[in-house]
């Protein structure tokens, strides 16, 4: 994952538990982890073992209304 970049990302949160995160923007990138932010502006804490799947989204971008 870089910085900056938009990503869908599954990850593992338990032995038998997968999440999805859809659209969410890294914006740090430590030793272990990462720390992504969704489109509601909340942040949450990735560990870069525990990821099995990562899509880069590419033109990204916000609706209209």
């Amino acid at each position: 994952m870089e910085t900056g970049k938009t990503y869908d990302v599954a990850f593992t949160t338990g032995r038998y538990e997968i999440e999805y995160e859809n659209s969410v923007k890294c914006i740090k990138k430590t030793p272990k982890s990462y720390r992504v932010e969704r489109v509601d502006g909340t942040t949450r804490l990735i560990g870069q073992d525990s990821i099995m799947e990562l899509k880069e989204v590419v033109g990204f971008t916000t609706p209209r209304v």
